[in-house]
């Protein structure tokens, strides 16, 4: 089991927010951790600003979020929950987020984003994606959907592959999820075709062939018994550029969840996630698990 001892939910009463907090009530039950609920105050917004007064939120409030057509697999009780709410004024909610789980050593960030359509649907909201980029620790994303049902009964965590060390640990942190929800994994690697600009004077390379796709194959399988070791994965490849193989094949497929890494950053740098992460994490439907290579390990001692 992931070691987890302090769960953040930032919320703004939005649709978002609420379809985030089953997620984040459930991990705090199973990990017997703190829930820490933030509400921040942006400026003298009417709604928000009225909602707000309900703050800090009753038990039968959040209790109520809870209340969706697809119940959890082991019942949520709130009022056994360790809480911990806050309200503060800031002109800027993603870093006074962020500076609350700076501020009390955070394990997990779980965050609604808002459901888009078309050229919208690549926008997560710059508030949830500011904390995605900054947060030290790992960040669970959950979007909004057209329906109210939440989609936190996870049954098959996809966990994409590049075999950097970085996938690793995610891998590492996808097997202890999937131990906590009773799930299924897929390990998919996409094997990208090399292509070289015209001025070269070199053709497209061919499409990688059925030895390499063997051989990928065969280190998926190495993987999945080195990191996880138990019969429930499987594993999968596909030709094509990474971030669209995987969300082909989280729309194609039963994902209810996706454990993506970060790569190595510092500094400035550490605004940057990569371009596969950032892509899978404003585009797909399901939730997403990003692991910061930056930041903290939420792993057992030993599967470090």
């Amino acid at each position: 089991m992931l070691s987890i001892q302090q769960i953040l939910w930032p919320t703004d009463f939005s649709q978002g927010a609420e379809t985030a907090f089953p997620h984040a009530a459930a991990l705090a039950q199973w990990h017997d951790a703190d829930l820490h609920v933030l509400n921040v105050r942006e400026g003298k917004k009417a709604v928000r600003q009225g909602m707000a007064e309900q703050f800090p939120l009753s038990t039968g409030a959040l209790a109520n979020l809870l209340n969706t057509d697809d119940p959890p697999s082991q019942p949520i009780d709130v009022e056994n929950l360790s809480l911990q709410q806050e309200q503060v004024d800031a002109s800027s909610p993603a870093e006074a987020i962020v500076s609350y789980a700076e501020g009390q050593d955070i394990d997990l960030v779980v965050v609604g984003t808002h459901g888009r359509r078309g050229m919208q649907r690549m926008l997560i909201g710059s508030v949830a994606e500011e904390v995605l980029r900054t947060a030290p620790c790992p960040v669970l994303t959950v979007r909004t959907h057209d329906n109210s049902a939440s989609d936190w009964n996870v049954r098959n965590i996809l966990a994409p592959v590049d075999f950097s060390e970085e996938s690793t640990a995610a891998v590492r942190h996808a097997k202890e999820l999937a131990l906590t929800y009773g799930a299924q994994i897929t390990l998919l690697h996409a094997v990208e075709e090399v292509m070289y600009p015209s001025a070269y004077g070199m053709e497209m390379a061919n499409v990688p062939g059925a030895e390499v796709i063997e051989r990928v194959e065969e280190s998926l399988a190495d993987m999945a018994r080195d990191e996880i070791g138990y019969e429930h994965v499987m594993i999968d490849t596909a030709v094509g550029h990474a971030p669209s193989v995987i969300l082909d094949y989280e729309e194609q497929n039963d994902v209810d969840l996706i454990v993506i890494a970060t790569h190595g950053r510092t500094g400035l740098d550490r605004l940057l996630l990569g371009s596969v992460t950032e892509r899978i994490a404003r585009r797909a439907s399901a939730p997403v698990f990003v692991v910061k290579s930056f930041g903290k390990s939420l792993l057992p001692t030993s599967s470090r």
